[in-house]
Formats: structure tokens, C-alpha cells, sequence
């Protein structure tokens, strides 16, 4: 029964990994959708806040599976845990930190 609940957790902590990739290919959509409406283009910074949005979350992931290589199952999950914690922190950062102005150029 232990492993199958660190299964379900593994599992559970993947997909929010996964809606944090996604939402981040959503905004890189939107914020091209948006930029069109408004007549003009990404900058090089839009670019790279976008680009950083969508490569976090996967980076992230990989990194806590590397460290988590040779551990037991929940010590994994807790560093599943740990890392959406720090994705979901930076998205907000970024969100809150960088003014939407500087997406366009």
C-alpha cells in the first residue's frame, strides 16, 4: 500500500509539473495573440521571460528526479514537492516583478 500511495503522490506532483508547462505554452500564446492585436511584437525580454517560463517547470522536474535518483519513494516525492513549490514561486515573481510593458516591443 506504500508504494502505491508514493505512485499516486509521484503521480499527482507530475501533473502539476505538467499544468505549470502548459500554462506556460498558454501565455507564450496569448502574449503573441496579444501582441498582434495591439499591432506590434515580442522584445528580446518578452522572449526570454516566455521562453524561462515554459523551460523552468521541466528543468525543475528533471532536477528533482536526478536528486532523487537512489532514494527511497517518499524522499522523492519530497523533492517533487519542494520543487513545484520553487516553480509556482518564481511564475509568481516573474508575474508580479516584470511590468507587462516590457514583453513588447
Amino acid at each position: 500500500m506504500r508504494i502505491v500511495s508514493a505512485w499516486i503522490a509521484g503521480v499527482l506532483l507530475g501533473a502539476l509539473y505538467l499544468y505549470a508547462a502548459v500554462a506556460a505554452v498558454g501565455n507564450v500564446l496569448g502574449m503573441i495573440g496579444l501582441a498582434g492585436a495591439l499591432g506590434t511584437g515580442l522584445s528580446a525580454t518578452g522572449w526570454l521571460w516566455l521562453v524561462l517560463g515554459v523551460l523552468i517547470p521541466l528543468v525543475v522536474f528533471g532536477l528533482a528526479l536526478w536528486l532523487g535518483r537512489r532514494r527511497t519513494a517518499w524522499t522523492r516525492i519530497l523533492l517533487l514537492a519542494a520543487g513545484i513549490a520553487v516553480v509556482a514561486a518564481l511564475q509568481i515573481d516573474v508575474m508580479h516583478v516584470i511590468p507587462e510593458s516590457s514583453y513588447f516591443a
